[in-house]
């Protein structure tokens, strides 16, 4: 694969893998067929067991190996170190994980959209189920007020096209997401704090108030296994019960992007220590300051305290406006350690 990518593309892959040898050749085999070129692919592995790596060295020449206990953030910063000796003038860099499985023409599609709107610096593609291949999984996601992730799809639909319009959203899935390089290192990259779950609404959610858009280009498919979330695959960062990560992660993103200062340190460990029963119901969330102006702005005026995110629990399809107060920064001078979720 090395030899096909050509020195004039302005993309670049990063793929992500542990344990993934089951979904990788066909991973691989759909990015060898895209139709738009790639300038160079990077693969990063999180101490696999199986075969993984070889695949990967087959398939990418080097192979940045490390430990088991780095995390997706962690993993695409050294994939990112990597690109900046290797490519430093590469403008996109499109992310993939070892159980997201691209069509030949998902990358063209984006890079079309992209042209289109150069205003746009993440998009994302229509994620179906694998290996059924026709349910919807994502076609833009956000959270709600209780921390469900939103798709605004019901459970098991069949694509029959009735979402396939482009449009605006808070954030995409890293399994496909097609990000600026400039921007993915400008926000920092993903939080360190979210290894594997939650941290592509975390990473929309800060895009947005920094003033970047994200769309979500439904004629871009990519298919997705989601091994993790599903418990096909485990790891000490997964552990065995994936929907009290999953539950975890949500209430971290939350509370980061929202206005921690209005919750007292004494409900944020609560609310921590009772995430994995956590509902929305019994949790009176951090008072939020809503734009008036547009959904990407970092301004406010004062409006009703509300205990739900921006964006409650619309569908995914709707823009929405990030918390000025904490969102302008990185994380609006809150300790990380504070709300961890370790």
């Amino acid at each position: 694969m090395p030899d096909a990518f050509p020195e004039t593309s302005r993309v670049a892959v990063l793929l992500v893998s542990h344990d993934g040898a089951r979904w990788l050749p066909a991973v691989i085999e759909g990015i060898r067929a895209q139709t738009a070129p790639l300038t160079q692919g990077v693969a990063v592995d999180t101490g696999s067991k199986d075969e993984s790596a070889d695949l990967l060295e087959q398939a990418f020449g080097d192979v940045q190996r490390v430990s088991g206990a780095v995390g997706y953030p962690g993993a695409v910063e050294i994939g990112l170190e990597r690109l900046r000796t290797t490519s430093p003038d590469c403008e996109w860099v499109w992310l993939l994980h070892d159980d997201a499985n691209p069509e030949p023409g998902a990358l063209a599609a984006m890079l079309a959209v992209a042209d289109e709107h150069p205003e746009v610096d993440i998009l994302g593609p229509k994620l179906r189920e694998w290996p059924s291949l026709r349910r919807l999984l994502e076609i833009g996601v956000t959270i709600s007020g209780t921390g469900r992730r939103e798709t605004g799809l019901e459970r098991g639909e069949y694509d029959q096209g009735q979402h396939d319009e482009v449009r605006t959203v808070l954030a995409v899935n890293t399994a496909g997401m097609l990000v600026r390089r400039r921007v993915l290192e400008e926000l920092g990259g993903f939080d360190e704090q979210l290894k594997v779950f939650g941290n592509d609404i975390d990473f929309g959610w800060r895009a947005a108030a920094a003033g970047h858009t994200t769309m979500v280009v439904p004629s871009a498919v990519v298919f997705h296994a989601e091994a993790a979330h599903r418990g096909i695959r485990r790891t000490p960062l997964t552990g065995r019960h994936t929907h009290y990560q999953e539950r975890r992660a949500a209430l971290y993103t939350l509370l980061v992007n929202s206005r921690p200062w209005a919750l007292p340190l004494q409900a944020i460990r609560l609310a921590s220590a009772r995430s994995s029963g956590w509902s929305g119901s019994c949790w009176s969330g951090p008072s939020v300051r809503r734009s008036t102006t547009s959904p990407h702005s970092c301004r406010s005026t004062p409006a009703r305290a509300r205990s739900s995110p921006p964006g409650g629990s619309a569908a995914a399809g709707r823009p929405r406006t990030p918390t000025s107060s904490a969102a302008c920064s990185r994380r609006g001078g809150f300790p990380t350690g504070t709300a961890s979720t370790s």
